[in-house]
């Protein structure tokens, strides 16, 4: 959910400063590369920044008016910790991340209006939560093939590596390979979007073509 909300932020951000023109003045002072990183390492704060707002609220209440309130008691004691667990997850997480807001920018760079990068988006969220709809054989047929691609293919990784993981059934040298195709994927695609983004800002009446951005030197 992390990665569609502030996905959308981020292709909704590049198409209307594109629409509006506020880009053309952008690009005069920074490289389109420094942009891109710019606006993906202030998701990442923005991100953390809200969480903590969710977070901490309920934290404070329930530490100091647990009593007044009337709370159940919460045995934290008893919650198992697995350090190389949750490594993993934030591992996949980042790099899910990464991805897919490299993908939501190439996207947004390449088609000259928001509403035309509506439709790509909701493709793009289709290959994110449609193994949502194999959520169980995750949990009771971990080994089967087409678990197995739908964790290892890096446009629908996210949701079985960490359903996975917290399962348990994740082994390790399917998690690093899982989030070592996720990492290289981020970085071509991230490549890819800011050579995209570099010719594609500029155009406002149609999409580019792939042949285009590639021909260009």
């Amino acid at each position: 959910f992390l990665i569609s909300f502030f996905g959308n932020q981020m292709l909704t951000s590049t198409t209307e400063e594109k629409e509006n023109r506020v880009i053309e003045m952008i690009l005069t002072t920074i490289e389109a590369r420094t942009l891109i990183v710019g606006k993906i390492i202030s998701l990442i704060i923005l991100a953390f920044i809200q969480g903590l707002l969710v977070i901490l609220p309920a934290l404070i209440g329930y530490l100091l008016f647990h009593d007044q309130l009337k709370l159940p008691s919460v045995d934290l004691s008893t919650l198992p910790i697995d350090p190389l667990r949750i490594g993993i997850g934030f591992l996949a997480f980042a790099a899910s991340f990464m991805l897919f807001t490299g993908l939501l920018v190439a996207i947004g760079a390449a088609v000259p209006t928001a509403q035309e990068a509506g439709g790509f988006f909701g493709t793009v969220m289709i290959l994110l939560f449609g193994p949502l709809y194999a959520v169980s054989m995750f949990i009771s047929l971990p080994d089967a093939p087409l678990v197995k691609f739908l964790t290892l293919f890096p446009l629908t990784a996210p949701i079985p590596l960490m359903l996975r993981n917290a399962a348990g059934n994740l082994g390790l040298g399917e998690a690093a390979l899982g989030i070592a195709i996720l990492v290289v994927s981020a970085i071509v695609v991230m490549t890819i979007a800011v050579r995209i983004f570099r010719f594609g800002v500029l155009e406002y009446s149609r999409k580019l073509s792939f042949k285009e951005i590639f021909a260009r030197k």
